[in-house]
This record gives C-alpha cells, structure tokens and sequence, in this order.
C-alpha cells in the first residue's frame, strides 16, 4: 500500500506514527493501531487518523523521517502486520520458559522497528523482572541490541575503551574529568550518557551547560576522528536505540529488569567499539545497591556477559552513602568539574574517583604499569592536557572553548543555612540531598541546586556554613528548606540513635 509522506508532528505521544485522513483509512480497511512495516521490514508504524492532514498524504514524525531516511514527499510502501508472534513471546515468558537466541532476536526487531505498544514492551519487561534471565538470554538481548544497532567506527591503530556508572549518587560526576584525562592519554573513548531520571542531574543535563551534548551519529562521529572523544546524549546518537525504547516504556510502570539493563548497558558499549570497559557499581545506604554484595553479583554479571559479547569488561564496587562532590546540579556540577580541571580548590573525593577509575583503565589496556595508572591519571591533569582536551570536545561539539568555572551563571536566588551550635556531622544522605535539589529546581533548572558546605565526620561551630541552596523563585527556595526540616539531607551526631519503652516489643515484629 503506497503511502505519500510529509512531516507531521503530534505531541504527546510516540513518535512511531503514520498519520492519515479517516477517509483513507476506510478505504483500505486500516483501523487506528494497525501495524504498518516496509517490505524489508526495516522500519514500521503505528497507524493514527486525523482530518487535518490531506487525504493524498501521511504524516510522520520529522525525527522518524531522518532516522529511516524518508524524504518529504516520498512514496513509501508499506503492509499491515500483527504481532501475535511477539506476543506468544511474552506469553512463554510469563510462564518461565527459557527464551530461544531467535525468540528474543525476533522481539528485540519489532522493539526496534516500532512494532510494539508500551503494553507489549511493559508486558515483556515485568516477566523478566519477576521471572528473571538466564546468563544465555541476557547475552542473546544484548546480541541482538547490538544487531540492531548502528556501529561506530573505531579509529585505525587506537584502543577504544568505555565507563559506564549505575548512577543513583548525588553528585558522581566523574564522566567529563575522565574522558578528557583519557583521551588526553591517546585512548579513544567515546561517551554516550543520559540525562537525570529521578536524580537533580544527569550527565547530558550537566553537558549541555558547555556543549551540545545532542548529536547525531554522523555528527559524534566526527568530533571522535577530531578528538578522539565524545560526550553525547544516547537518545539523539541511536546507538542500540532498541534498549532506549524499552527503558522509555518500562519506567512508566517503575521497573527496571535487571538482566534488560545489563544487556542494554553492554550492547551500546559493543556498538561505541569498545574493546575494554569499567563499570562503577556506587553501593551503601541510599544507592541502587544497598550492600557490597549485590554489587559483586552485578559486578560478576556484567563481566561474565561482556566477555561473551567479545570486550573485557571489569567492575569497581564505590562508595555511594553519601554525595561525591559537593555541588549538585548541572550547573554546578558542571562548575565544580572545570575547577578541578584547572587545578582550583574543589571537591577531593570527585577528584580521587576520577583519577583512580583512569588510572585502573591505564593500566588495565597496557598505557601504564600496574600500579602506576593513577600517577600517569594526575599527570596529565596537573599539566593541564585534560583541560586542553575538555575545551578542544567542547569546541568540537558545539560549545566556546574559552570555557571556565567562572564563566557559569549562577541561579539568581539563593539561601545559606548554617549551624545552630557547635557539633559535628553524622552523616549526609545522598537521597535527600538529591530530593532537596530537585525541590529547587533541577534538573530543568540548569542552575538550580545545592552546595554542601560540610562533609561525614566534620566539626562544625555554630554560624558555620552548611548547605547553599540555588534557584530562579523565592518559592522553588523555600520548598527546598522545608525539606531540610521535614527530610534533612544532613545529620549531627547522635549518641542515642532509639529510646524503646514498655514491653510489648513483641507485638512489633
């Protein structure tokens, strides 16, 4: 069935559509929701009518044109198509089955091509979340990401390696101090992040401070050849887009298969060509993994599926009970990243993990001698190469090279809280601290956030500075104080942690 293209934008919905008039669509019999897939299968859309497109055209999504490179005003042929296959797929998950490297290669396909509702793809991911994989599904999913995946291509004669953190701590900004101290080095590392989900910044929101973090493939491409890096956004580059659909459509019901995360994870650094990759599993109270045991597990898995997917993949098991650096918010962030890339006073502990995870990866390819990878790491930041580097990414992609930290705008409100009396600082919750900047306005706010102005074991005298609050409204402020009172980010000492009376204890357990 020939069909007409023009661009045509809906908002509010996925961008997988083919609009048409309803007289078009009775015509051929299409009901709203049908299938619609190319000969070749290479892409399909999910049929919608609307009156305000012509009857001799059928509306795409601009972003979908370019991503299948359809022209406006090309005739595409397309044929309605059932999903009864993928489902019967879902089904023999739902019900344990151990799921066959076709099987998944043929669910994986109609994800990519657009086949599936967000009830297929949540359906899907809540029977591998209760159900769980097997370490042979797991490598099948991300084979077949990776299948499905443009690829870039490494440089001739370089070594391309890859980080890649869980997330889920306040302020763990490592990705742009590493990159630029690991390109600087003569590796190829090109970086594909996302932006915040549930945290007060993400690393594309804290990239867009500086630089254009959304490129396209052929654009990222270009800026690895100029610089041998990139930081870009993985919604815009496409790589192993398929695991993009499937996150997008699984956090509307809140879950997060782990087996899924792992094969996405991997697949996208297969498709970025990385020979070599580390993953910074954060763990402690407040992070994604609460004990150092669940990130062996993770750490195991992640090794185990990497090697069958052909690259090296090592772990390293991370503080993540409290915040890594002391500025949280893009903004801020981005701010405390450029102080300690021009050697300025700023947070040691972001600095510390930067240079170790480098110099593990150093060591790890062969750059450096065992032992000696974080002092070649300090090097090239001390004598300002990494610098160098971040400012020559940031050209490359679109941002001013003469970038600093005193060149970031700061939020036009702000409100320092300070000691009531002299103590000292218990412990900091990384989740509320998180929460108490997202009150002020982050991530949607670039400049909104908090400084911590204290760090676990610090005595502090009465009057002194604690947390600085950033943001654009007197009112975005306040909501961000009142979660000081009512989920303070920041406890003082405590020498009774419960006070228990009576004796009916039993009646509580």
């Amino acid at each position: 069935m020939k069909f007409k293209i023009t661009p045509h934008i809906i908002e509010g919905i996925p961008s997988n559509y083919l609009i048409v008039h309803p007289k078009k669509s009775e015509k051929h019999d299409l009901k709203p929701g049908t299938l619609l897939i190319s000969e070749n299968s290479a892409y399909g859309f999910r049929l919608l009518t609307s009156s305000t497109i012509s009857e001799g055209f059928a509306g795409i999504n601009p972003e979908k044109m370019r991503e299948f490179n359809i022209k406006d005003g090309e005739e595409i042929d397309l044929t309605p198509s059932g999903v009864e296959g993928v489902t019967r797929i879902i089904r023999r998950k739902m019900d344990k089955r151990t799921l066959t490297d076709t099987e998944i290669d043929t669910f994986i396909s109609a994800l990519n091509m657009g086949m599936l509702t967000n009830s297929h793809i949540a359906a899907f991911g809540a029977a591998v979340e209760i159900n769980g994989m097997h370490e042979k599904e797991t490598t099948a999913v991300a084979q077949a990401i990776y299948n499905h995946s443009r690829v870039f291509k490494a440089p001739a004669g370089k070594t391309v390696v890859d980080k890649h953190s869980i997330g889920g701590v306040a302020g763990n900004r490592i990705t742009p101090l590493m990159i630029p101290i690991i390109a600087a080095a003569g590796l190829v590392i090109p970086k594909v992040s996302t932006r915040a989900i549930t945290s007060p910044a993400g690393t594309v929101d804290t990239l867009e401070v500086v630089m254009n973090a959304d490129l396209s493939f052929e654009e990222a491409e270009e800026v690895i050849e100029k610089t041998g890096a990139c930081m870009v956004n993985g919604e815009t580059v496409g790589l192993g887009s398929a695991a993009d659909k499937f996150l997008s459509a699984v956090k509307q019901v809140k879950i997060d298969p782990k087996q899924m995360m792992i094969a996405s994870i991997l697949a996208k650094k297969k498709a970025a060509g990385a020979e070599y990759v580390i993953i910074d599993l954060p763990t402690g109270k407040g992070s994604k993994l609460p004990t150092r045991t669940d990130a062996r597990r993770l750490a195991y898995d992640f090794s185990s599926v990497g090697s069958k997917l052909g690259m090296t993949v090592e772990a390293v098991i991370s503080p993540g009970d409290k915040p890594i650096g002391a500025m949280i918010g893009p903004a801020l962030e981005m701010q405390e990243v450029l102080q300690v890339l021009e050697g300025k006073h700023a947070s040691l502990s972001l600095k510390r993990k930067a240079l170790n995870i480098s110099g593990l990866i150093f060591e790890s390819v062969g750059v450096a001698n065992r032992g000696e990878g974080e002092h070649m790491a300090r090097t090239i930041l001390d004598s300002g190469k990494a610098l160098l580097k971040f400012r020559e990414i940031v050209e490359a992609q679109g941002g001013d090279p003469n970038v600093s930290s005193e060149s970031i705008f700061n939020a036009p409100y702000s409100h320092t809280i300070v000691a009531e009396k002299n103590d000292i600082v218990y412990s900091l919750d990384s989740y509320n601290i998180g929460m108490m900047a997202r009150a002020a306005g982050a991530p949607h706010d670039k400049m909104a956030g908090i400084i911590l102005h204290v760090d676990r074991g610090e005595q502090i005298q009465k009057g002194d500075p604690i947390v600085e609050i950033r943001a654009h409204s007197e009112g975005k402020l306040t909501d961000a104080i009142n979660l000081m009172r009512t989920s303070p980010p920041i406890k003082l000492e405590m020498s009774i942690l419960e006070h228990i009376k009576g004796t009916s204890a039993q009646e509580e357990f």
